[in-house]
């Protein structure tokens, strides 16, 4: 009964080696929009959810943010189909095993700990309550450290 309860501590204390001298990435990031006027105004979000996945182990994640990004609003039909696109995205990111999460701070700023991994996808949800569908993401690499800009404007402060 010993030798049993050794084995599987030393198992354990194995992987607990192994994990803990994985090489680590930092995505640095912050989550940015904007203030309507002339000349435009570039504001930090706060309270921002930020979710790192690996690209390739949520195919379904990746799919609703691709239609989302590509769908064309055209009527209420089209709004109807974002609205539930964007309900099942939060609930699929909210359910689903992430890399690393955080919340953006009183400047919009967040830094994300991750294992090195080829393709990351950084979704962000907000709290806007004037914005209908109030997501962001971003793909990148996850094998070196970087910072980017989270924009939730979803491209709206360009000129």
């Amino acid at each position: 009964m010993i030798k049993p309860i050794a084995v599987i501590l030393a198992a354990l204390a194995t992987v607990t080696a192994l994990t803990a001298s994985a090489p680590k990435v930092t995505l640095s990031g912050k989550a940015q929009s904007c203030h309507p006027g002339t000349p435009i105004r570039l504001l930090g979000i706060r309270s921002v959810n930020v979710s790192a996945f690996q690209v390739s182990k949520v195919p379904t994640i990746m799919l609703n943010l691709k239609t989302m990004d590509t769908l064309t609003i055209t009527d209420g039909t089209s709004m109807i189909r974002l609205d539930t696109l964007a309900r099942q995205t939060y609930r699929l990111v909210n359910s689903s095993t992430a890399l690393a999460r955080a919340v953006s701070d009183s400047t919009g700023s967040f830094k994300l700990i991750i294992p090195v991994t080829d393709s990351v996808v950084v979704y962000g949800e907000g709290d806007d309550p004037d914005t209908p569908v109030d997501q962001a993401f971003k793909t990148m690499s996850g094998r070196a450290n970087s910072s980017f800009v989270l924009d939730m404007s979803n491209g709206g402060c360009g000129p």
